[in-house]
């Protein structure tokens, strides 16, 4: 007996020093702190417990996921100091982000309160940060940098006593391809990527942030001992014309590629500088970015899409065919305003553009992935080109656009495919694409197959509508879309529409591409908008097509100017305007149930015509 109970002493002994082991050993959200297995960091817990265990300062760390350290969610707050006191090993961001880091406090603040000699921070944003500092060495990323800073950002707001910079406070290390557009103020040494450079390295690095301080303010920087080669800021988004280092450019030529081309910086799709990309810029839209930053945030996959937030960011993704095939959010309204600074025509579609028009057939990288609008609005896109001319080019196989309205485009082309959101949904004899609950306003031109949603439409369109006029010489012109074969189902048009032959008020030609193909379908659409041309089947609804692929389907007489159509029934403005008209087409309205409980339309009777519920959450 005695031998069985210090047997399972024994093994009770063990089981417990093993928990204590195997607990010991599951810090963070997994790794060793070894070169070859660091500490993952992949939650808020996990980067405080960081902050909170200066043991572990000398270890390897790995960022696995961004991070919001928004001090309004759970679990967050608002600093008194750096998150990471005196960093002496390697973390590596991994591509990652930090957001709403706010801190408030004394001085050395920053993510990092400082980098000693061989601690090293790479590839890793600090985005939207807020950070007062009472006392001295206040950076966005670093207070004091004794190490190697690479591949690093900054945004946001960083305020202090002296020696505050929107990146670092005081560099004494290497800082090399990095930028900062924080807006920097403080008392004596302010700069917009760091306050002092006493004796370090800084290399192809730039500031953007809006500098001010009441004494030794610049542009940069205010102080430099070191050594400081192709470095650039903005003079007039910093108000400084002056700085210790550095070269002064306006805001058009720090989004102009050639001015840091000249100065040797290594871009993406030039081999002059270097093969490493390491940078990439979206021409007159926005200024470099490390080409690990993707976007605003996001990895692209179903469960964290791409963030697009910006027209930087927008510009980049039409830049990118090799993220043709991801998933995209779009987070904020976005104006394209050719007017603006930094803004232009296009010559070509901004996503999935055509690239030899020379060819009969669709050249490029179609997309395939998912655009999200989220419900906000792309406005003032204006495009003069050829043809695939839209938002987005090519919409192909396996591709879904939802949740987005196109304001006020003005698309202009001299050849065949043009739309307002798209040129080309879907592939011939394979639908499989969607465009859902998305809009277009303005003006779309063309030569042949042209839509103020789509020009040439294989795919499926669903709760859709477009008040965009749209004109040209040529063939197959319609209110929503001017070729049709995929299905369309709940849409609606208002724009007047004018063209030469097929033309109609929501659709020009419904018609298989094949004829072994079968027509597209038309279900519960309607169209009020004008519609006129020179030539053959100018109609109502639909310019040409067979009558029994449209169901349920209407158009305005009066103020389309035509009696006839290839499919759909013809209604007064006072019969477009009433709801029994829709009702007894079996169409669903809010508030009645013998159509269904889907809720898809309303109208204000008599007022108006009806209108897509989702409409009233813009």
């Amino acid at each position: 007996m005695n031998v069985a109970r210090r047997l399972r002493g024994i093994v009770a002994v063990g089981l417990f020093l093993l928990t204590i082991v195997s607990t010991a050993t599951a810090k963070y959200s997994g790794g060793t702190g070894e070169p070859n297995d660091p500490y993952q960091i992949a939650t808020a817990a996990d980067l405080i417990a960081l902050g909170e265990t200066p043991a572990d300062y000398d270890k390897h760390f790995l960022l696995t996921a961004d991070i919001d350290l928004d001090p309004n969610l759970p679990g967050r707050k608002v600093f008194d100091k750096a998150v990471i006191g005196t960093l002496t090993g390697i973390f590596d961001g991994n591509g990652h982000r930090i957001s709403h880091l706010t801190i408030k406090g004394g001085g050395y603040l920053g993510l990092f309160g400082e980098l000693r000699t061989g601690a090293e921070a790479r590839n890793l944003g600090v985005a939207d940060v807020n950070i007062t500092a009472s006392d001295d060495y206040s950076g966005g990323f670093v207070g004091i940098n004794g190490g190697a800073l690479t591949g690093c950002y900054s945004t946001g707001l960083v305020s202090g006593r002296e020696d505050v910079g929107g990146l670092v406070g005081d560099n004494w290390g290497t800082v090399a391809q990095c930028y900062s557009a924080c807006a920097v103020t403080g008392g004596y040494g302010v700069g917009g990527l760091m306050a002092e450079n006493s004796g370090g390295t800084v290399s192809n690095c730039y500031s953007a942030g809006l500098v001010r301080g009441p004494g030794r303010d610049s542009g940069l920087m205010a102080y430099n001992r070191g050594t400081v080669i192709r470095c650039f800021w903005d003079i007039q988004t910093s108000g400084q014309t002056t700085s210790a280092a550095g070269t002064g450019k306006t805001t058009a030529e720090m989004q102009t590629a050639s001015t840091f081309l000249d100065a040797g910086w290594d871009f993406v799709s030039e081999t002059a500088n270097g093969t490493e990309d390491i940078w990439t810029i979206a021409e007159g839209f926005g200024y470099p970015r490390l080409t690990w930053q993707k976007y605003s945030s996001g990895t692209g996959e179903p469960n964290d899409p791409y963030q697009i937030a910006t027209a930087a960011d927008l510009i980049a993704l039409g830049e990118s065919p090799q993220d043709y095939d991801k998933h995209f959010l779009l987070t904020a309204d976005i104006d394209l305003d050719p007017n603006l600074p930094g803004r232009k025509v296009f010559d070509r579609a901004v996503i999935a553009p055509d690239t030899d028009a020379a060819r009969y057939d669709f050249q490029g990288t179609t997309f395939t992935g998912t655009f999200d609008g989220h419900g906000h609005t792309i406005s003032h896109l204006a495009i003069k080109g050829d043809r695939y001319l839209g938002l987005l080019g090519h919409v192909a196989s396996g591709a879904e656009v939802k949740n987005l309205g196109l304001l006020d485009v003005k698309v202009t082309g001299s050849g065949d495919c043009i739309g307002g959101l798209a040129g080309c949904n879907g592939d011939w004899l394979i639908w499989g694409s969607s465009v859902t609950r998305c809009y277009s306003t303005g003006a779309v031109s063309g030569d042949s197959y042209v839509g103020g949603l789509i020009g040439e439409n294989h795919g499926q369109v669903t709760e859709c509508y477009s008040t965009a006029s749209v004109t040209g010489n040529g063939d197959h012109f319609g209110g929503l879309a001017g070729l049709h074969d995929g299905s369309a189902t709940y849409c609606y048009s208002t724009g007047a529409v004018r063209g030469r032959n097929y033309v109609g008020g929501l659709v020009g030609a419904n018609h298989a591409v094949f004829d072994d193909f079968p027509t597209g379908s038309i279900i519960q659409c309607y169209s009020t908008g004008a519609v006129s041309g020179s030539g053959v089947a100018v109609r109502g609804l639909l310019g040409v097509g067979p009558g029994d692929a449209v169901t349920g389907c209407f158009w305005d007489t009066q103020t389309s100017g035509q009696t006839t159509s290839a499919g759909g029934t013809g209604k007064t403005t006072a019969q477009m305007q009433t709801a029994k008209t829709f009702l007894d087409a079996g169409w669903d309205f809010v508030g009645e149930t013998a159509n269904g409980t889907a809720d898809i339309w309303w109208i204000n009777e008599g007022k108006d015509y009806p209108h897509l519920w989702w409409e009233r959450a813009q």
